[in-house]
């Protein structure tokens, strides 16, 4: 299967950002940086509660976010930057999506065909097959 990154004619790539904020009124401040960065956000997921199985910072849950933007590669650093400066973030993420095309060209699985148990020239019968698995494995 070969990827590709999504990328528009105006040299901008499609990336997902995940974070972990403090409270949910932090969400602004990811907001704000991603328009800094002249980022467009695409999609956004919303903002769940989570509880940590360890401490980030000292704190023992936080809420959790997603959202996928569009932007020039060279903006991504600069954002990645300032989100690392921010106290409200505790941690983020920032990856860029590919676009996964299909390599057969076509929708629907390859079918396997079933091998014969009839007595043709090309079939094995079990204890043939048997004896044969038994000469490889020596």
């Amino acid at each position: 299967m070969s990827t590709k990154i999504k990328k528009n004619s105006e040299g901008k790539k499609v990336y997902e950002l995940a974070f972990f904020l403090k409270d949910p009124s932090s969400e602004k401040v990811v907001l704000d940086f991603l328009s800094q960065h002249k980022a467009v956000i695409i999609n956004q997921s919303q903002i769940n509660s989570m509880k940590l199985a360890y401490p980030i910072k000292k704190h023992l849950s936080g809420f959790f976010g997603v959202i996928n933007f569009e932007t020039e590669p060279e903006n991504t650093n600069a954002l990645s930057n300032a989100l690392n400066l921010s106290s409200e973030v505790l941690r983020f993420l920032i990856i860029s999506v590919p676009n996964v095309r299909k390599s057969l060209g076509r929708s629907e699985p390859r079918k396997i065909n079933k091998i014969e148990t009839s007595s043709s020239s090309s079939a094995l019968s079990n204890k043939a097959l048997e004896e044969r698995l038994e000469e490889i494995l020596k």
